[in-house]
This record gives C-alpha cells, structure tokens and sequence, in this order.
C-alpha cells in the first residue's frame, strides 16, 4: 500500500485523536474507578457515552460538508480540552459525569470528517488500501493509549484525564499547524456525475449496514462484556490486563492488516462482512472455554481480524459505491450503527450475565456470530450464483 503524503496526514491526524480519547477506550473500568458507580449505574453512564459519542459523529457527519476540515478539527479540540480540564475541578459529581459526556460528544464531532478526508486523499485505484491504511494509524494511536493509559490508569483515574487533556493540546496545536490535505481542489459535487451526485443510496450499501449493525452486535462485548470478565476471572489486575489486550490487538491490527486485505481484496464486501462476523463469533465464543491468559490473547487475534475486515470493507463499499454528495453523512452512520448496536450490547449483556453467567453469555454470542456471518455467506454466495446464472 503506497500512499499519497495527503494521506499520511490524515493518517497523523487521526492517530493522534485516537490517543486523546483514553476516557472513551477504558469508558467502563474508568468510570466504575473514577467515580465508583454501581453495575447498573455503570451499564447507564457507559450506555450515554457511547450514545454521545454516536451522536456527535452524527452532527460530525452533517458538518464535514459545510465546514473546512481544519475548523472543525480546531472545535473539536477546543471542546475537548475545556470539557476534560473542568471536569478535574472539585465540582458535583453529576456535573462531573455531564462534562465527560461532553467531552465524548466532541471526540465524535471528527471521527468522520477522517473517512471523507480519506476518501478524497486516496488513489482512485487503491481506496481499500486507504480505508485499511486508516484503521491502520487509528490502531497504532490504540497501541500507545493502552500502552500509557493503561499503566496510568492502574494508579489512578485522574491521570488518565491529565493524559487525555495533554494529548487534546497537542491535537490542538496539530491541527492548527499542520498542512491538510487540500480537499478543495476535488472537483465540486454539482459537477460530477454519476456516483459523484446525489443520488439514491444503492441497495448493496443498505444490506452491507444491516450486516455491519450485526458484526458491531458482536463487536460490543470488547468494550463491556470483556473489561468485567477478566476482573472476574481475579488472574490480575483487570485495567493491566485490558490494556495488554489492546495492546495486542493494536499490534495485530498493524501487522495483519497489510496482508489480510491483499488476501482478502479478491472477494467481494459482502463476503468479507461475513467473514467478519464469523471471525468475531469464534473469538469471542471461545471464551466460554477458556479462563488463561495465554488462549485469551490467542483469541483477541481472532476477533481481530472481524474488526479489521469490517471496518475496512464497509467504509471500502460506501466510498466505492455511494453517491459522493452522501458518503459524510455514510461515513457518520457507520459509528452510529456501532453505538446502536453497542447500547443493545450493553441491554442484552446485563440480564444475560445475571442469568447465565460470563460463560454462557460467550457460548450465545459466539454461536450467534457463527450463525448469523455463516448464513449471511452463504446467502451472499448462493444470490450471486443466481445472478451470474440469469445474465448468461
């Protein structure tokens, strides 16, 4: 994957707004530590910061059309800062928790602006390349957060902050300093025609999301479901070995992720959806099974490979096949399908682990995910033939 110096920019800029969102990566471990919040409590507060965070990439994808990609970059920054800086002040802890939310609001104002960013910065020919160099940066900005946030995390709560406000100055400074990529020169929608108008959203576009909002179903457990069972299972610290977790899962985004999608670039987004799904159901069921730390990194490099087929090929296909005039408000929906179907995580998890314990709630969503990414594929295969049957 060569890639354009526009691209590697965006590719910086990203990896640093990944770091500076340690607050949102470690949401459930800190939140229970900074502010001592009961299971349920914790279930609700966890379940608005990710609805925050959701619907500022809403209003994030909105605003990527209407504003310049360095003003919206330079607001973000500025809430963030002066949201996380009060919120260390000794005030009510509801105001407290409110200007967290706030906070999570305004790291998802940007999120999408990056997507459309890259979708313009890519070579025409090498978008999946793009899209996968992405998520590449933004897991490498996940690598070293787990690698300080979660040593500072073990200490205290309050250092995570400190960290995350430090970090949100450099994006700041960052994003006023350095040169974007200079979208304006693509040529002006009313211009362009076909896929460039703004058209109708294509049907594929539409069943991709429905199939996304599953594969993120399955994603959610990491981000819950996970954080609680290795403190439960009490082989050590749950915030070092959450962080560990996201260290190797951020080191085998960075290693896999080049020779996965040449590997997997010949089939179709649909089939790789799939595949996602299926790869996060055996990752994530096999931990019905197991209870060492040894097999559990064994199985974060399963479902690693979900996150990274997913994320790719659903931006891929809306960057490849939607409407151009559309894509920032595509590209916003795509954390919004996560959040949604993370907030169900979160509903589903609870009553789950209260009736069926951490084992049996894996054994479901593993089954589930095997189930749902097998049918799906070979739904996705056996149409195609059918296609490919009625064209001859």
């Amino acid at each position: 994957m060569q890639m354009t110096p526009a691209m590697h920019k965006v590719a910086l800029l990203k990896l640093l707004f990944v770091m500076a969102n340690g607050v949102g990566s470690f949401a459930a471990i800190f939140m229970q530590r900074h502010f001592g919040l009961e299971e349920g409590e914790l279930a609700t507060t966890v379940a608005l910061m990710i609805i925050c965070y959701r619907a500022g990439n809403l209003v994030g994808g909105h605003l990527s059309g209407r504003l310049g990609s360095r003003a919206l970059l330079l607001a973000t920054s500025v809430i963030a800062l002066a949201s996380l800086s009060a919120s260390l002040l000794p005030v009510w802890q509801l105001l407290s928790i409110g200007l967290i939310l706030t906070f999570m609001f305004s790291a998802g104002l940007v999120t999408p602006l990056f997507s459309v960013m890259t979708a313009r910065a890519a070579e025409p020919d090498d978008q999946v390349g793009a899209f996968a160099y992405l998520h590449l940066a933004s897991n490498a900005g996940g690598v070293m957060l787990f690698v300080v946030g979660g040593l500072l995390l073990s200490w205290s709560s309050q250092y995570l902050v400190w960290f995350a406000v430090a970090t949100s100055l450099v994006c700041l400074v960052t994003s006023a300093l350095l040169p974007l990529p200079a979208l304006e020169t693509v040529p002006r929608l009313g211009s362009l025609g076909g896929r460039a108008g703004s058209g109708p959203i294509p049907c594929v576009v539409i069943v991709a999301g429905a199939l996304f909002l599953g594969v993120s179903l399955l994603d959610g457990q990491r981000e819950y479901q996970f954080p609680l069972w290795l403190g439960a299972l009490d082989i050590g610290d749950s915030a070092r070995l959450f962080a560990v977790a996201g260290i190797v899962n951020g080191l085998l985004v960075i290693v896999l992720t080049r020779p996965l999608i040449a590997l997997t670039r010949r089939w179709s987004p649909m089939d790789n959806l799939a595949l996602a799904a299926l790869s996060y159901g055996i990752g994530f069921g096999a931990y019905a099974f197991v209870d060492g730390w040894l097999p559990i990194l064994l199985f974060v490099g399963i479902w690693t490979l979900g996150e990274i087929l997913g994320t790719t090929y659903m931006a891929t296909l809306i960057a490849q096949r939607a409407p151009a005039a559309r894509q920032g408000m595509l590209f916003s929906l795509i954390p919004v399908l996560q959040a949604g179907a993370r907030v169900l995580c979160v509903g589903i998890a609870v009553p789950m682990l209260a009736g069926l314990g951490y084992n049996g709630a894996w054994a479901v969503f593993g089954i589930g995910g095997v189930l749902f990414g097998g049918i799906c594929l070979l739904l996705h295969r056996y149409f195609s033939w059918r296609q490919s049957e009625q064209s001859r």
